[in-house]
């Protein structure tokens, strides 16, 4: 097993904070925490982008957003017009969720088709596909990921971390990069709190971290900044 410095694991974690209740001052902290150590990105809802930008400016933090979380069940026009809204406002990076109904309902094409559109809409920047394992099957999971990988996404991801998406385990993780092979990368979300568990994630193929306890992670004190 590799290990890895705090500062090594800081260059993995896309510091987040997605909760409805956020304010503009957390933002502003969570912007701060990811200069002070290093985080490979911010995660944020799409209201806050031009504010990250303004606290980020000059900075490599990457700004990373999310869409059509947490149900999933938005129309895969308005998704794919939400993923150009947020190019426009200035989104790096996207973690997006497709319909898991049309998966569940065995609608393989649709499901397809939906993550190709969302990917066509991003325009070349990086995408982040949130499969929610928590909610299919060994066999769903699979499919949803082969689908996802063949749709042309940047990284196949567990879970978005809320309610039934689950929280990551070394063996999806690692299911995840069978998948992915050489073709895709693949984010791990969900339950990451610990340096520990970060190592752990890391070295079963994540290449990327979503957490909320980056600071705690890299420091060894502090809390997650949600239950996620």
């Amino acid at each position: 097993m590799n290990t890895f410095s705090a500062q090594e694991i800081a260059k993995k974690i896309q510091h987040t904070n997605v909760n409805p209740d956020i304010t503009r001052d957390d933002i502003k902290d969570l912007c701060n925490d990811c200069l002070e150590y290093g985080f490979d990105g911010v995660m944020l809802q799409p209201c806050w982008i031009e504010d990250a930008k303004k606290h980020l400016q000059g900075s490599d933090v990457k700004i990373c957003t999310a869409l059509g979380y947490p149900m999933g069940g938005a129309p895969t026009s308005s998704k794919a017009q939400e993923m150009r809204d947020v190019i426009a406002l200035g989104a790096e990076q996207v973690d997006f969720m497709a319909n898991i109904g049309f998966l569940k309902s065995g609608m393989y094409e649709e499901y397809h088709n939906e993550i190709a559109e969302i990917v066509k809409a991003a325009d070349g920047r990086v995408t982040k596909i949130m499969l929610e394992f928590g909610m299919l099957t060994e066999k769903e999971k699979v499919k949803a990921a082969e689908l996802a990988l063949s749709a042309g996404v940047t990284y196949l991801k567990n879970s978005s971390g809320w309610g039934k998406g689950g929280h990551a385990t070394m063996e999806d993780i690692k299911l995840l990069k069978r998948i992915a092979g050489d073709k895709a990368l693949v984010k791990a979300s969900g339950g990451i709190r610990d340096m520990e568990k970060a190592t752990a994630i890391l070295n079963a193929g994540a290449s990327l971290l979503g957490t909320s306890a980056g600071v705690k992670i890299v420091t060894g004190s502090g809390e997650a900044l949600t239950d996620y």
